[in-house]
């Protein structure tokens, strides 16, 4: 949220601004909040109580448009914890949630691993678990500050639209799409299938430590 004196961004839980010290709750007990002393600090530069408002108000439609983005997992993504979606399908998941980009840039450095250690099952395995796991820590991250920015565009591209209509148009942009994973599958399968009749791929190799007995 915004400062209504300064205009300066506070954290939610935050209680005191910490550029001009004003108290968020002192609006309950004053009219005129703006320019006047608070918490022994004064701020000659204070806006205006409908500037600010205004600003509040703009903040609240647009954390409402990237909740319906996002939906129905906002404040989830916004926390940034460990994507356990993200860990075990990758490409597919990112997919998914439509960030087509990134999930054909997931998709073509798992077919790099592939191809490097298409020898060594162990080193395979190894190399794509840790990239997983740099995919399930930053994942959320990645997404929510890419929808933020959709949303803004989204916004500016539309300046002459109602939040109805706005809404309408990040629900459609926003959200997921089951048919761009599947897209993926087919593709796999196509390009997997053509490695291996026309170049003679193969996958990986499992090299046990210990040699197994013939029957």
């Amino acid at each position: 949220m915004l400062c209504l004196k300064c205009g300066n961004e506070m954290k939610e839980n935050e209680q005191i601004c910490s550029k001009c010290g004003y108290n968020k709750d002192s609006i309950q007990s004053t009219d005129n909040p703006f320019g006047i002393k608070n918490q022994g600090i004064y701020n000659p530069n204070s806006i205006n109580r409908e500037e600010a408002e205004e600003k509040l108000e703009h903040e609240k439609e647009f954390n409402e448009l990237a909740e319906i983005y996002m939906r129905p997992m906002y404040y989830n993504f916004k926390k940034g914890k460990f994507s356990w979606c993200a860990f075990f399908l990758g490409a597919l998941y990112i997919a998914y949630r439509k960030m087509i980009a990134v999930s054909i840039l997931v998709y073509i450095i798992n077919l790099v691993i592939l191809f490097i250690f298409k020898d060594s099952f162990i080193l395979y395995a190894t190399v794509s678990l840790i990239f997983n796991i740099f995919l399930g820590i930053s994942f959320k991250k990645i997404y929510y500050d890419d929808s933020m920015e959709k949303v803004g565009q989204i916004r500016k591209n539309n300046e002459d639209k109602g939040f109805n209509q706005l809404t309408e148009i990040v629900k459609i942009k926003g959200g997921t799409n089951i048919l761009y994973p599947i897209i993926f599958i087919i593709i796999t399968i196509i390009l997997l299938t053509v490695l291996y009749y026309v170049f003679g791929f193969r996958m990986p190799k499992v090299k046990l430590p210990f040699r197994v007995p013939s029957l």
